[in-house]
């Protein structure tokens, strides 16, 4: 263990504490609790205004697909800083909402959700904004047909199948940066609308539509956008208060007594800042874990491959899997959407490359049980304190009883996917050469993730979620990798990193897909 180690994770452990004391500040009253809607399961949290602040109205906000209710905390809790009840459902299949998930089941679960809070007067139709992100700003726009509401606000809303009628005072959010699948779909609703219509009196007659472009912003950057937030908030307001100066109503909002700058802009930092401690304190653990498990026996050393092969290699492995999965999913029986087809991509391509790398990757082989015990132990310790800390604030990544199940049949195929990583990439070596093997790593899972894009435009795939996840896809990639390097470095073991990594990945893929 090393004195910068033992510093970093000094560090940590004060931004742990001061990130858990900042959430604590910028909370705001809070239920969480489940709701029995029909045969439906949802677990829902429940933000309310500060008290003494009586409740202007209700806002429901729908999460997208491989999202959920923690992801939209920030804007739920913004809405209840300003005068707003929020209601935040987990839809099926979603965080820990352990019922099954399909579009079908998750548009007719939202409906009951919102049926049963009406009836229970929990909701009044006249005062109640219904908004949802992606998947859930498409079921937030057909619900139109069945649930009239106040006013809609739809986040870059999936392509859908147009209702009936469209929604009372429909606002839409479209990013310069999403699909043009996504896109095209907002300009769609604008024109089934009229176009845009924002006049006092359009708001009290119930007809009013607005569609926001929002520039240098990506699928998901709006949710957190104090700007586009302010200006949902707004829309809000003008639906109660049609008649009310619009000057007059963004003043309020302004000048309210909980703001993003204030108590929720500190929540988001304190969440932010909590998991850059846990990072700091994961060399010292690494360090610790390495000498615990003592010293690997000697693997035999294989001449680097040139980059170029390695990514070739690859890259053939990436399309042969993409090719053999428009024949079927092996990996079905997981039951994850998208999550299956991911883990049979992964699994296919590291098979094509062990092919053409078997003496590298039985000379990298070693088992040391002690030392893949406490590497075992390690990675599940680290992944449980991530998704715990993720799941106080910033997304559902803790993982319940299904969720479990999945990741136990993902981890074998996840570390041979790692292995074989580690089997072409070689020895760690130290300065350009280590920052050069990095990005052949990264290189590998950009194949990954490119592969299933050609899939879903060229062969029809159907696989929509994995080209959306790339942000989430690529941070991870980016965590595990620099984290299964500094493993390998202090272990010397290609077949402890890989464990490691496998781990990671496998608890990945279970939390963030949804369940089927």
């Amino acid at each position: 263990m090393k004195r910068w180690e033992i510093a970093l994770a000094v560090a940590g452990a004060i931004l742990l504490a001061l990130g858990s004391f900042w959430i604590r500040r910028g909370e705001l009253p809070r239920q969480d609790v489940t709701l029995q809607a029909g045969d439906c399961r949802l677990p829902l949290t429940i933000l309310s205004p500060l008290a003494g602040i009586k409740p202007a109205g209700s806002v429901i906000v729908l999460h997208g697909l491989a999202a959920n209710r923690r992801i939209m905390f920030y804007l739920g809790q913004d809405f209840a800083g300003h005068g707003f009840r929020a209601y935040l459902p987990n839809l099926p299949g979603h965080g820990d909402n352990t019922q099954p998930f399909s579009f079908a089941r998750a548009e007719y679960c939202a409906e009951q959700a919102v049926a049963t809070l009406m009836r229970a007067n929990h909701l009044d139709p006249a005062n109640t904004i219904l908004l949802g992100h992606s998947m859930g700003g498409e079921i937030a726009v057909r619900m139109a047909d069945q649930i009239p509401l106040a006013s809609t606000i739809a986040f870059s809303p999936a392509p859908m199948v147009m209702p009936q009628r469209m929604p009372s005072n429909l606002l839409v959010f479209s990013a310069q940066f999403d699909a043009w699948q996504l896109k095209g779909q907002a300009n769609a609703l604008q024109r089934a609308s009229g176009g845009d219509r924002t006049a006092p009196e359009d708001f009290a007659q119930k007809r009013a539509f607005d569609l926001i472009h929002v520039p240098l912003a990506t699928h998901t950057s709006m949710l957190d956008d104090r700007a586009v937030v302010h200006r949902a908030e707004l829309w809000a307001m003008q639906v109660l208060y049609p008649r009310a100066d619009q000057k007059t109503l963004a003043l309020d909002l302004d000048l309210s007594t909980y703001g993003t700058f204030g108590r929720g802009r500190l929540r988001l930092t304190g969440a932010l800042i909590g998991l850059i401690g846990i990072f700091l304190i994961l060399p010292l653990a690494i360090s610790i874990t390495a000498k615990a498990g003592g010293k690997a026996a000697e693997t035999q050393a294989m001449p680097p491959l040139r980059h170029w092969l390695i990514l070739a290699e690859g890259a053939v492995g990436a399309m042969v899997a993409v090719l053999l999965l428009l024949f079927g999913t092996p990996l079905r029986f997981i039951h994850l959407y998208a999550g299956d087809y991911l883990a049979s991509e992964a699994v296919i391509m590291a098979i094509v490359i062990l092919l053409f790398n078997r003496k590298a990757a039985h000379g990298i082989f070693s088992f040391h049980s002690r030392q893949l015990f406490c590497v075992a132990v390690l990675a599940v310790v680290v992944f449980l304190a991530l998704g715990k800390w993720f799941d106080w604030e910033i997304s559902s990544l803790w993982l319940n009883a299904p969720r479990w199940i999945r990741f136990a049949e993902l981890l074998p195929f996840a570390w041979l996917f790692c292995y074989a990583e580690q089997a072409v990439l070689g020895a760690l070596g130290a300065g350009k050469s280590r920052v050069a093997r990095f990005g052949v790593f990264l290189g590998l899972r950009f194949e990954i993730w490119l592969a299933c894009v050609i899939g879903l435009f060229l062969l029809a795939s159907g696989q929509i979620l994995l080209p959306i996840l790339v942000m989430q896809f690529g941070a991870f990639s980016i965590a595990q990798g620099v984290a299964s390097d500094a493993l390998l470095r202090r272990t010397g073991s290609a077949t402890a990193a890989a464990l490691f990594g496998a781990i990671l990945a496998a608890w990945f893929v279970a939390a963030v897909f949804p369940i089927t």
